[in-house]
């Protein structure tokens, strides 16, 4: 079954142990027999922590000056909605708006104080045990080591080593000798996270209620945790920071040789995840495209395995208020984010230019759809799909003519000489030529107002609710879950995990599976070992296509960001990148369509540091604990 995480108002002013080191007696407040002495009780303590696990959804802010306690894991930023500015798809360049930031130094995630509340319950449940059965009992205490995992997964893939902490300290009467505790190396780190979830899986029923992990969930934190040691292990090595004090203590970087028992790990879970009652969704065949939108929507979905929760009332986000434009689609500023060229040219694309390098001619804007792949119109919307009521019209402008190559655009150059203003007419809002509109109501304006207009020529459909009205498409009243976990991503894991331990034949069955469901003109790709090294090391181009399904499958999931940090490429593939849009232009001398390739109208790119591939630790926690020394490299 899949596991909804519900956000209940429960929040605990109060740590038990803290309560017993200052033998405090707070009426009303249930203690530690009320809480660890029954289930009901267990549930409530953990209530307060799955609300602070390090989900990196609608609300996450990737930029900012700490966790905000009213709004689970995020930045310490008052306006939600503008998580999207900042998301990491944004940072990474998968979507582009109107104010991209690279954040690469985060902004100082160090959850120790929800890890000393799991650590309580861990210390401190054993003298409960007589109050359960065996069964229950092992359960609850795996269900803690999950969620202490999880926390320490969402350090590990920043810092590597952090230090590792399975005591209750004592803050007050502790001394800096206890308190002060050394940075682990990261191998020992990420072990440390694969000992926690396999005792997880070992004792986590099968089931559970709605709201709560279990074993198929600790399985699938552990396929993705360990494929990202696995990366660690054995591209680190690559990025040149041998002789940085972290590289060499082992708190940056694993050993090489380790990168297989990682990979295997990660492989394994995946299996188990399999044996869980999870398939992929297929319930809107034959309409692939559909299929893959509804499988974001559908509550019933077989795919999904956990499930982090909104109710659009006392707990809501502003994804369908800041995904489509005002006001024909919502009800606020307009659009945040939106699909690049770069990103849609990576699925099964139609051509648009021919063999002679023209532009290639549609009688209508929609024709642009007709040779996409279903998963790419199920990800996004273009010219002429309707929702809400509403058609798209993204149209930019008009040419008077354009004979020649694309080329002769030169990106959309305003110095072209076919882009001059007597040839190329843009255009604001109902503005026309002679008595053609210029621009479409969803297109880019010339005279933008904020970012309510398109950038991209086209804009995210996936994740968003297509049965609300944009009168309610405004802030935080959007209710869609996010999913942590779903089987695309396992069966993703295993195939690079598969591919990485020499199972290439097993690793290209995983990707057929997700090429199906998505409706790929070529299911399986041929197995092909030739190398390149376009990131500074050899790939084999095989896995360059496993890495590469994984940005269409996973697109603005927020996954791109850590699997470019964690391939250790983010400096190669952000490297003065500059994303691409797709503008649509009439033909007024041909009444026909044309697409062009054209840099971003802001002429901004996006990069990346090596540094990039670790965070700082935040200096704030070196100043009480020079034990977290030595920085990470090159910072």
């Amino acid at each position: 079954m899949k596991i909804k995480l519900i956000l209940f108002a429960v929040f605990f002013g109060f740590v038990i142990s803290s309560c017993k080191d200052y033998q405090l007696e707070p009426k009303g407040i249930l203690g530690e027999p009320e809480l660890f002495g029954t289930a009901f009780g267990v549930k409530k303590y953990f209530t307060g922590i799955y609300f602070k696990l390090p989900i990196e959804d609608f609300i996450y802010y990737a930029n900012g000056s700490g966790v905000d306690p009213l709004n689970g894991y995020r930045s310490g930023n008052s306006n939600s909605w503008q998580a999207y500015k900042n998301s990491l798809d944004q940072m990474c360049g998968q979507t582009y708006g109107w104010n991209v930031e690279m954040r690469s130094q985060g902004w100082g995630y160090w959850p120790y104080d929800n890890i000393r509340l799991v650590n309580v319950f861990i210390n401190n449940f054993p003298n409960y045990k007589d109050k359960y059965d065996v069964a229950t009992y092992n359960s609850l205490m795996g269900e803690a080591r999950f969620l202490r995992a999880f926390f320490y997964e969402g350090m590990a893939k920043r810092y590597g080593g952090v230090p590792i902490v399975t005591e209750v300290q004592d803050p007050i009467n502790g001394t800096p000798e206890v308190l002060n505790v050394p940075r682990a190396k990261e191998v020992d780190t990420w072990k440390f996270i694969h000992d926690d979830l396999q005792f997880a899986i070992d004792n986590m029923s099968a089931k559970s209620e709605s709201g709560r992990a279990n074993k198929y969930v600790a399985a699938a934190l552990m396929s993705r945790s360990m494929l990202y040691a696995g990366r660690v292990a054995k591209y680190t090595q690559y990025l040149g920071f041998g002789t940085e004090a972290s590289v060499q203590g082992g708190f940056a970087g694993i050993d090489p040789s380790k990168a297989n028992e990682f990979f295997q790990y990660a492989y394994d879970a995946g299996k188990v995840v399999e044996q869980g009652p999870y398939s992929l969704y297929t319930k809107n065949y034959p309409d692939k495209a559909t299929n893959f939108a509804n499988l974001f929507l559908d509550l019933s979905s077989s795919e999904t395995i956990f499930l982090k929760d909104y109710d659009g009332q006392t707990y809501g986000h502003c994804y369908d208020a800041l995904m489509l434009p005002n006001p024909d689609f919502s009800s606020f500023v307009g659009v945040e984010a939106q699909p690049t060229l770069n990103v849609m040219q990576l699925f099964d694309f139609p051509a648009l230019t021919d063999a002679q390098g023209k532009p290639v001619r549609f009688t209508n804007r929609s024709d642009i759809k007709n040779a996409m792949e279903p998963r790419l119109k199920g990800t996004c919307y273009f010219d002429g799909d309707v929702v809400r009521g509403k058609t798209f019209s993204i149209q930019r402008g008009i040419y008077a003519k354009f004979a020649g190559p694309a080329s002769d655009a030169q990106f959309g150059s305003n110095n072209a000489p076919v882009n001059a203003v007597s040839n190329r007419i843009l255009g604001n809002l109902g503005q026309q030529y002679k008595g053609i509109t210029i621009t479409g109501n969803h297109g880019m304006f010339s005279g933008r107002s904020a970012e309510n207009n398109a950038y991209m020529g086209g804009f995210i459909r996936k994740y968003i609710d297509p049965t609300i009205s944009a009168a309610q498409a405004t802030v935080n009243k959007s209710s869609q879950p996010w999913i942590v976990f779903r089987l695309g991503e396992i069966y993703l894991n295993t195939a690079e995990a598969a591919y990485e331990l020499s199972k290439s034949a097993e690793a290209l069955d995983y990707i057929e599976k997700i090429r199906v469901r998505a409706g790929c003109l070529v299911t399986r790709p041929a197995l092909d070992q030739s190398t390149s090294s376009t990131y500074g090391y050899p790939i084999e181009k095989s896995l360059q296509f496993i890495r590469d399904e994984r940005g269409r499958e996973l697109y603005v999931e927020n996954q791109y960001w850590w699997d470019i940090r964690l391939w250790r490429i983010a400096d190669q593939v952000l490297n003065q990148y500059y994303p691409h849009a797709m503008s649509c232009y009439y033909l007024f001398d041909e009444g026909k369509y044309i697409y062009l390739d054209e840099v971003n109208r802001d002429n901004r790119s996006i990069s990346a540091q090596k540094r990039a591939a670790y965070e700082p630790i935040p200096q704030g926690e070196i100043n009480k604990n020079k034990n977290l020394l030595p920085q990470n490299p090159l910072y």
